[in-house]
């Protein structure tokens, strides 16, 4: 009898066992995006063919790719301490990687697809990767090499005059703002790609005086808006806290998303939005600087949080459809008007046509934009 008992617990232990490491497994399991949905339109002279010289660039309606540089990483890339939460780290981290990476992954294009197919505004993060000696665009994990993506843009704006971008070095993890060596380190990779000979100065004008024509000296070049945290003071990098508001919803669910979006815009409106919403610092009125609409979605660190990301599976999956509800939302044209840079993850997935839908919105808001 003893002898039956044991064996039964033993396959029960064996069973419990093989269903763990079953579960394990289809958690972790890499892929992060099935398909990938493209239009066969080229969106890389868009702004050209369609901007007024005269229209402010605070007023421009664009495209954002959020978290935009991470099309290169992948299950083996290594975890980034900085960016990273404890969990996603060390041993746990190991076991859990498949599933977080699957929560990492913004976008899934390199950055001249990305341009080709209109996006303007890029959301960077960059930490330093001492083991390369590189600064690398980063989300959890490593992405690029920030020097190579800086090479392509500096290819796209030799030869696409009349485009202009907004780099946003939205954070660089694990650095002090105030170190004016690390800026330094980080504007000689925009000089020496030659993206800097492209920025406009902040010294110029004000910020909600310049124009498309300013920035692009008539459409005669490409122009170069570079945004930057650093308190070091630099004509060619914008302040973050005088130049851009960017509110974030930190939700997993679409309704609360939708309604953060119309609470941000009754502000904005009010006049008692100010940029620098990511900074100690003081801004001024949003409506005389860039006013980001973040419509994406974010894993919440919770259990229910957990078992929706499940669910959903990736970031890229869960974008593929709120995407497509975002502009469908009867509010969205309220939403862009007062927030005229619309940032997405996986930015040019035309899955129900959302890419050219939403540059066709774009292109007739700004044809509209007086």
């Amino acid at each position: 009898m003893i002898k039956k008992i044991s064996i039964r617990i033993l396959r029960l232990f064996i069973t419990l066992i093989c269903i763990l490491l079953v579960l394990l497994v289809s958690i972790n399991f890499p892929v992060a995006n099935f398909s990938k949905q493209t239009t066969s339109e080229d969106y890389s002279t868009w702004m050209n063919d369609s901007l007024d010289n005269n229209q402010p660039i605070t007023q421009v309606a664009m495209l954002g790719a959020h978290d935009a540089f991470t099309s290169q990483m992948s299950i083996f890339s290594p975890v980034d301490e900085e960016s990273a939460d404890s969990i996603q780290t060390g041993f746990t981290g190991a076991l859990i990687k498949g599933f977080s990476y699957r929560q990492s992954k913004t976008q899934v294009s390199d950055v001249t697809t990305l341009l080709e197919s209109g996006v303007r505004y890029f959301d960077i993060r960059l930490t330093f990767n001492e083991n390369k000696n590189e600064w690398m665009t980063s989300h959890t994990y490593f992405a690029s090499v920030f020097s190579e993506i800086l090479s392509d843009i500096d290819v796209f704006l030799q030869d696409h005059p009349g485009e202009f971008l907004i780099l946003d070095i939205q954070h660089v993890n694990g650095v002090d703002y105030s170190d004016d060596a690390t800026f330094q380190s980080i504007r000689s990779l925009f000089e020496d790609s030659g993206v800097l000979d492209y920025a406009y100065s902040e010294l110029s004008k004000p910020l909600s005086q310049i124009t498309v024509g300013d920035v692009t000296s008539n459409k005669t070049q490409a122009g170069v808006i570079i945004l930057s945290k650093f308190e070091e003071p630099d004509p060619q990098f914008f302040s973050y806290s005088q130049s851009i508001r960017s509110a974030w919803a930190n939700t997993d669910s679409p309704e609360a998303l939708f309604q953060f979006l119309s609470d941000e815009q009754a502000l904005i409106e009010s006049g008692e939005a100010l940029t620098g919403n990511q900074t100690s610092e003081i801004g001024i009125d949003s409506r005389d600087a860039f006013r980001v609409l973040q419509g994406v979605l974010t894993m919440q660190m919770s259990g229910d949080g957990i078992v929706k990301g499940l669910l959903d599976w990736s970031l890229l999956s869960r974008a593929k459809e709120i995407n497509s509800s975002l502009i469908e939302n009867t509010d969205f044209e309220s939403w862009l008007s007062a927030m005229p840079i619309v940032m997405v993850d996986y930015s040019d997935t035309n899955k129900d046509e959302f890419l050219d839908q939403i540059m066709q919105i774009l292109i007739t808001t700004n044809e509209n934009w007086q």
